[in-house]
């Protein structure tokens, strides 16, 4: 806050001034204007830069006094910033010093302290500079999802967990990295890393573990970041894990016959029960940060979504006291899996009838 001072007894308080000037090439041609200070002076923007706002728009801000020209009116404009309307988080500068947000340098001996001095990556972003964009651009009050679609070694996850260790904040992440090979004879493949996205994981783990570790003793993560989720979740792209059907030449008995045996056991073999538990959650319109609790009901694992307001059971032997014992919990939907029923019809009729009479409003099988 050192910064705020208010040498013109503005009565919004204290403020700061930043540059008027941006990139050039981000700018139109309405941007390309001098600007006359009070004191006669014309200035024109800095070489290969515009002015951040149209000749327009910039006379409303002097008219609201929201531009600086120095104690004499002849200096290069600037924008003024006043802390009152700084809201939460931090009003961003041009300039960024390292002192204040790290080097890469930093960033790479901060993953070497993580991985025990095995340099797992060469250009690492220091921790700072990420917690100073996401002071700028996110509040603590609330859930916001910080996006990195070019995770590399993780520091973005990184930042957002000490960032909410700091402020008690609910910031969530979603970090995107392909699997990218590490270089043949580099410290990550010698440490066991075969891909980027190997490693990327593999730091978010350690810093999830390391606060878990700190919060026995000093941190203690009291009031309402005590209950806080810190683990995460990992997804990769796949196709459906269940056999699509093929429409080609339908007068052809043949295919016909090989389609509907492929059929009968349509969920591809290599799929687990998470990989089609997913899948059912996202065609049912469920975000892949829906909570998920496991229940055992007669001996099976049932699948509970919202306060088992959906129950989904993917075991492949049912039997009509699982049924029961699932309609006892007095879901909305329930999805089963068909091969469960082993074509036992009967047993299907009489989950269908159970689920009924318990105001189940859909049942489904897959």
């Amino acid at each position: 806050m050192e910064r705020y001072s208010n040498p013109d007894n503005d009565p919004r308080g204290k403020w700061q001034s930043v540059s008027l000037s941006v990139q050039g090439g981000h700018g139109t041609k309405s941007q390309f204007y001098q600007i006359k200070t009070p004191s006669g002076r014309l200035v024109d923007p800095p070489s290969g830069l515009c002015w951040r706002f149209t000749k327009e728009k910039l006379e409303q801000l002097i008219h609201d006094n929201r531009i600086s020209f120095g104690p004499n009116g002849e200096n290069v404009p600037r924008l003024k910033l006043f802390l009152s309307e700084a809201k939460d988080g931090l009003t961003p500068h041009t300039l960024w010093k390292a002192e204040e947000v790290g080097t890469t340098d930093n960033g790479k001996k901060e993953l070497l302290s993580l991985f025990g001095g095995v340099a797992v990556f060469d250009t690492v972003k220091p921790i700072g500079l990420i917690e100073r964009l996401i002071q700028i651009s996110t509040n603590s009050k609330d859930s916001d999802i910080v996006l990195d679609f070019f995770a590399g070694s993780g520091t973005t996850a990184h930042a957002v967990l000490d960032q909410n260790k700091q402020d008690g904040g609910n910031r969530r992440f979603i970090l995107v990295q392909l699997p990218e090979p590490c270089l043949p004879g580099s410290e990550a493949l010698k440490g066991g890393f075969n891909t980027i996205s190997e490693i990327t994981k593999e730091r978010i783990r350690r810093v999830v573990e390391k606060a878990r570790n700190e919060g026995t003793d000093q941190l203690q993560l009291e009031s309402k970041a005590s209950n806080r989720d810190q683990g995460f979740r990992v997804f990769k792209l796949s196709s459906s894990n269940f056999k699509s059907w093929n429409n080609e030449n339908p007068g052809d008995a043949e295919k016909l016959g090989k389609q509907l045996e492929m059929h009968v056991d349509h969920i591809l073999k290599d799929r687990s029960q998470d990989d089609i538990l997913y899948e059912i959650l996202l065609k049912s319109g469920y975000p892949l940060t829906t909570e998920i609790e496991i229940l055992t009901l007669a001996g099976k694992k049932v699948y509970s979504i919202q306060d088992s307001s959906f129950l989904i059971c993917l075991e492949k032997s049912l039997t009509l006291e699982v049924i029961r014992a699932i309609a006892d919990q007095k879901p909305q939907r329930v999805v089963c899996l068909d091969e469960g029923f082993t074509s036992n019809d009967q047993l299907k009729t009489n989950a269908a009838q159970t689920f009924k009479s318990k105001g189940v409003t859909k049942f489904l099988t897959v």
